[in-house]
């Protein structure tokens, strides 16, 4: 009983060692901002801007492609420029500006920074958009084209696009990220894809794959443990005697006893 004992333990460590939640452990890597006009792309083209990254803060990266480091900013996946960024090992705790504005009348979120672009959804003075940077864009008003990369939230739906900054109260003051870690060199950069979609996973379906995975072994050592504890029963338990009857009487056969 004792070597089956330590049998289950070894089977069950073994079990949560390889299990998808607590495998791949790995080193994050950022790439710093360092100058401003850094720019996030939708793909490897100058065209495709979606918003400058406020400088001296951090995008998660995924891997590297040609001249582009691919990753995400705050949820937003793109690419940046290899010249424009600075490949680094850690994880920062604000990695992203944090930054708020409001809208003082009622808009809309563009799809472009320009009023003839497409509707994204519309924005009121109650909303909290989630802010990410900014965009030169259509000068609506005769004091600034600048326009601010958005997202907010609404029936559990999130929408991404462009608020012209004219119709928004003061943008918070971004300050200056301090935090540095070791440089990288690309030569030994290296991800792993499987830890980056476990950690998607929610914790219960963590918990989910651990039990699916320990199950078989548990079923396994309760099979083999239960034919010796039938075989015990069967070693204690008493003969049957027969009885001899005896007129009124019954009397034991003592070949029996």
């Amino acid at each position: 009983m004792r070597k089956i004992f330590y049998l289950f333990i070894f089977l069950i460590c073994a079990t949560l060692y390889h299990s998808p939640a607590c495998a791949y452990a790995e080193t994050s890597y950022y790439a710093k901002i360092e100058t401003s006009g850094t720019f996030l792309y939708q793909s490897k083209s100058d065209n495709t801007a979606l918003f400058e990254i406020p400088a001296s803060y951090f995008v998660k990266i995924e891997k590297i492609d040609d001249g582009y480091f691919v990753g995400s900013y705050n949820g937003i996946q793109g690419y940046i420029k290899k010249n424009q960024a600075v490949l680094m090992s850690g994880s920062p705790k604000q990695p992203y500006a944090n930054a708020s504005f409001k809208v003082f009348v009622s808009n809309y979120i563009y799809s472009n920074p320009t009023q003839t672009s497409s509707i994204v959804c519309p924005i009121s003075t109650s909303d909290n958009p989630t802010y990410y940077g900014i965009k030169s864009g259509q000068q609506i008003s005769s004091t600034t084209n600048i326009w601010y990369y958005c997202s907010i939230e609404k029936d559990n739906q999130k929408y991404c696009g462009y608020v012209f900054s004219g119709i928004t109260d003061y943008l918070t003051q971004i300050q200056p990220n301090s935090e540095t870690f070791e440089r990288v060199d690309e030569s030994s950069f290296s991800v792993q894809t499987p830890y980056s979609e476990v950690v998607k996973l929610s914790t219960k379906t963590k918990i989910l794959l651990i039990v699916s995975i320990s199950l078989p072994s548990v079923l396994i050592l309760y099979f083999l443990i239960k034919p010796s504890r039938i075989q015990v029963k069967k070693i204690k338990k008493s003969p049957k005697q027969r009885k001899i009857r005896h007129g009124d009487y019954y009397e034991f056969d003592e070949s029996d006893l």
